[in-house]
């Protein structure tokens, strides 16, 4: 089963944990799925702060052996989540990371990784994901970072699914859609305005998907979700006043092509 799917890109601050967690609870909450949220970003991990997680035992621990996986492995919002901590100062093998998983395949409809901006940190997630989605803001320098980890994964034959364009601030001085698709020969499957109610759900210590259901981000997120569960992505009333090549963006048909491929079975 290709369950394990990471969120990647070179780049700090591009949004990496916040659609990895964001993604994470939506799919339980709108789809029903049983989801394992991993913080894989050993050196600077953020998800037990994000969420204010207290914890004994992290997902170093269960790469060096001193714990079984499943007491790293903590409840919240609907998810389970092994954090990782950001002050472990003992030596871990981060190739480790797919061992640990594999025996959590069949538990779970999802294991989602959060992932390092670091090269050598990035290199034994992507060999542990089965599929990845990149992430970049929508500009020239964070683009471009992001393609090298594309070719991590190209290099390591992971799949890539697309890509999450985050950030998008100020779309007259930024990359558009079409532009990014041709620079990255990748598919973009959602895009997601800068919102100041980000700021609110790091501060309440509450993913956006369930503080503010309404809002574009949280929308865009259980469209892209959607599409990862197999399920049917709910219309607008607009898209559905409006002739269907009207009203459907590029990334709605990318997502729509992604669900039709994702639990497709291979020929033999």
């Amino acid at each position: 089963m290709t369950n394990i799917l990471a969120f990647v890109s070179i780049k700090g601050g591009v949004g990496k944990t916040t659609l990895a967690l964001e993604t994470a609870v939506s799919l339980a909450k709108h789809f029903d799925k049983k989801v394992l949220l991993v913080d894989a970003n050993f050196s600077a991990p953020n998800i037990a702060l994000y969420l204010d997680l207290t914890k004994d035992y992290v997902l170093q621990d269960t790469l060096n052996g001193q714990t079984l996986p499943q007491n790293a492995i903590y409840e919240a919002h609907g998810i389970d989540i092994i954090p990782s901590s950001l002050n472990y100062h003992k030596n871990i093998d981060p190739y480790n990371l797919k061992k640990v998983l594999q025996k959590y395949k069949s538990r779970y409809d999802f294991i989602i990784l959060d992932t390092s901006p670091n090269y050598e940190e990035l290199k034994p997630v992507i060999a542990t994901a089965d599929k990845i989605f990149l992430v970049s803001s929508p500009d020239h320098v964070t683009l471009h970072t992001t393609l090298k980890a594309a070719k991590i994964a190209q290099e390591q034959k992971t799949p890539i699914q697309g890509i999450v364009v985050n950030r998008i601030r100020s779309p007259r001085h930024e990359y558009n859609l079409r532009e990014i698709e041709t620079l990255s020969k990748v598919p973009v499957l959602a895009k997601i305005q800068d919102h100041k109610k980000m700021a609110k759900s790091l501060h309440k210590k509450t993913p956006l998907s369930l503080l503010d259901e309404a809002n574009t981000i949280s929308k865009e997120i259980k469209s892209l979700s959607a599409a990862i569960a197999g399920s049917p992505e709910q219309e607008s009333w607009l898209e559905k006043l409006l002739p269907l090549k009207t009203t459907l963006g590029k990334e709605k048909i990318n997502r729509d092509l992604l669900r039709q491929t994702y639990y497709a079975v291979p020929n033999k």
